[in-house]
């Protein structure tokens, strides 16, 4: 039985056990992946507002961060003359949310109330140091939810991790 080649059981149990160890190391990772995405949308919009309100006071212009609901998508428009106009910058292009994560629903000043769905919702940032007044809510498929409310004369934000109703419409 000299020339017989394979695996012991102590060596086959020994790989089972490690592959096991691995299994119980990632798959709760995989699971947190939405968890991160919402956290990380949330910070990229919260940034993306500061940013807006720092540069419609810099530059002196209105600007315009537009939200598509159905495709998940923002973007930044900057008016020119009497239209509002997609700047150049790819910074400035279309962001898109990441897997996982969708607008729950959207209220600005201007909606009065919810929206739902849509491509119609917008929050606009004046050159005089103002923001509009918005609640964005993200959410994730596992009931997971961010709260977003801009505040009108700072621009920064308030992030609050579960779903608020800050707007009493």
């Amino acid at each position: 039985m000299k020339g017989k080649k394979g695996f012991t059981l102590i060596e086959l149990t020994v790989v089972i056990f490690l592959i096991g160890v691995f299994f119980l190391v990632a798959i709760p990772k995989f699971k947190d992946i939405t968890e991160v995405n919402i956290k990380s949308a949330t910070r990229r919009l919260s940034g993306t507002i500061r940013y807006l309100y720092s540069e419609a006071a810099f530059k002196k212009k209105v600007y315009k961060l537009a939200f598509d609901i159905d495709r998940g998508e923002y973007w930044i428009e900057v008016l020119d003359g009497n239209e509002f106009v997609i700047p150049n910058d790819p910074f400035l292009g279309r962001k898109q949310l990441p897997a996982g994560v969708y607008f729950k629903d959207i209220t600005t000043e201007r909606s009065h109330g919810k929206t739902l769905d849509g491509n119609e919702n917008f929050i606009l940032f004046m050159p005089i140091g103002f923001v509009d007044p918005a609640v964005i809510h993200l959410g994730t498929e596992k009931d997971v939810y961010y709260t977003l409310a801009t505040k009108p004369y700072t621009g920064g934000t308030i992030v609050l991790d579960e779903y608020v109703e800050l707007f009493q419409k």
